[in-house]
């Protein structure tokens, strides 16, 4: 235990460099999650926060049963769901993310222990203890992706409603917005 908190220690120091090597290994694996600029942000902001999180559940032995998934991490499952990207990227971005951190605290386990009885007893607890945080984060942001997801498909659903209403009533529409809403060119030839 003593050990997994100093190569936490030790891998906190380079923490913006962790990051950011997860943040690259995602986006390098997961290209589809390269397409929209402002999500882009969000989702260096949850790597930044899963790293962080993950560190100081390992240096200060925390329980994972008391760990929460991190507000960043939510809002980003919560806009891919907004945006159509299929839940599998999200969790295999976690999966890419779980491979990418294990290599730098498993690199610095091998710098800091000589033993080899300490450094597999050291890399069995902190294996179990990243995929114990990574198992409950990623079923957390399933749940959040799914509710972001049904509550997108329901708003989009009566906004179509309500412009094909609209259309039906005959009365002045926004032509742009209407074809935007239903996904189909209104300004051409109709069988209807």
């Amino acid at each position: 235990a003593e050990l997994m908190a100093d190569v936490a220690a030790a891998v906190a120091r380079r923490g913006a460099a962790v990051s950011e090597d997860v943040y690259e290994a995602i986006l390098r694996e997961i290209p589809q999650l390269r397409d929209d600029k402002p999500v882009l942000t969000l989702l260096a902001s949850s790597v930044d926060s899963n790293v962080d999180t993950c560190l100081q559940i390992m240096q200060h032995r925390i329980d994972l049963a008391a760990v929460r998934a991190p507000a960043a991490a939510t809002e980003y499952a919560r806009r891919l769901a907004q945006r159509g990207t299929p839940l599998t990227a999200l969790l295999r971005a976690y999966r890419i993310g779980h491979v990418s951190f294990s290599d730098w605290v498993l690199k610095e386990l091998g710098r800091q222990a000589g033993d080899a009885e300490m450094i597999s007893a050291a890399t069995l607890s902190m294996s179990r203890m990243v995929a114990g945080y990574i198992d409950r984060t990623s079923e957390e942001m399933v749940s959040a992706y799914a509710q972001a997801r049904e509550n997108w498909l329901r708003n989009r659903s009566a906004a179509r409603a309500a412009r094909i209403r609209d259309l039906l009533a005959g009365g002045r529409i926004d032509v742009t917005a209407t074809e935007a809403t239903l996904g189909y060119r209104l300004r051409q030839y109709h069988v209807g």
